[in-house]
C-alpha cells in the first residue's frame, strides 16, 4: 500500500507535502471519522452512513501510509513489531 501511495503522490506532485500539513490533513479526517461514529451513537441528529465513514477511515489510512512515507517508515516492519509487544503485553482487561 505504501508504494501505491508513493506512485500516486508522484503522478499528482505531492511527493513532497510537508509533514506538518499531513498531519493537519490527518486531523481533518479524525474530526469526520468522530463526526459519523457520533451519528451512529444519537449524539447527532444527522443519518449515519457506514459508507461514509468507510470512506473517512481510507482517507486517514491513506495519510497514515504517506506520512510513513515521509519519514521512510516500512509500515509493514513496523505492524509485525508491534503484534510482537501486543502478545507480550499485560493488560488489565479480561
Amino acid at each position: 500500500m505504501q508504494q501505491q501511495v508513493r506512485e500516486y503522490d508522484k503522478k499528482h506532485g505531492w511527493s513532497e507535502d510537508k509533514a506538518s500539513h499531513i498531519v493537519l490533513h490527518m486531523t481533518e479526517e479524525l474530526g469526520e471519522i468522530a463526526r459519523r461514529v457520533l451519528r451512529r451513537d444519537g449524539y447527532k441528529k444527522e443519518v449515519f452512513s457506514r459508507k461514509e465513514l468507510a470512506e473517512e477511515l481510507t482517507d486517514i489510512l491513506y495519510l497514515n501510509l504517506k506520512l510513513a512515507n515521509t519519514f521512510k517508515i516500512d509500515l509493514q516492519a513496523e505492524w509485525g513489531l508491534m503484534w510482537e509487544r501486543y502478545r507480550n503485553k499485560k493488560t488489565n482487561r479480561s
